[in-house]
């Protein structure tokens, strides 16, 4: 799916400037101004420059790139603030059958993280396992398949740890 965005002068501009400048609006503008004079009017015109404002803040969240690396987004911000690492390019692909391929039940490599039917639980585990590759600290141990793999006993624990730290802290 395309995401449209629409830029802010695009269009915005010529209809305000039309409505601006309709009979009724000008109408308006003149008994407002008769009534209470030019003062009330600058305030009045202060109001709507305000709440424009107030418009375009609450249209820019809608405006935040969307989440689509697989990762829960509380997962995501809880391994990001943590490792200080962005995790957009992180791609999760749910019941592969790549893990059972390296007798696993997950795995990261790279920017990829694998998991088998059923074993998202293994993801905040995995999660921290790409932080680990992206910072050079996972060298081979074995091969299986062709494959490099390690199994360090000390970066797993920390993937449990951290993984689990993650969670907390994204909710």
């Amino acid at each position: 799916m395309a995401t449209v965005q629409r830029s802010a002068g695009a269009d915005g501009g010529e209809f305000s400037e039309a409505v601006d400048a309709s009979p009724r609006q000008l109408a308006q503008r003149r008994r407002i101004d008769a009534t209470f004079g030019p003062v009330a009017q600058r305030a009045i015109d202060a109001l709507d420059e305000e709440e424009a404002g107030t418009a375009q803040a609450e249209a820019a969240p809608a405006q935040r790139q969307e989440n689509r690396t697989g990762l829960p987004d509380g997962l995501k911000a809880g391994i990001e603030a943590l490792s200080g690492t962005d995790l957009s390019d992180v791609r999760v692909h749910r019941n592969s059958s790549q893990p059972a391929q390296l007798n696993a039940l997950a795995y990261a490599q790279g920017n990829e993280i694998h998991l088998g039917p059923g074993q998202d639980h293994h993801l905040p585990h995995e999660a921290w396992h790409v932080v680990q590759q992206r910072e050079g600290r996972v060298q081979p141990t074995m091969q299986m398949g062709g494959v490099d793999i390690n199994d360090d006993a000390g970066l797993e624990a920390e993937a449990d740890r951290m993984g689990d730290e993650a969670l907390r802290r994204g909710g």
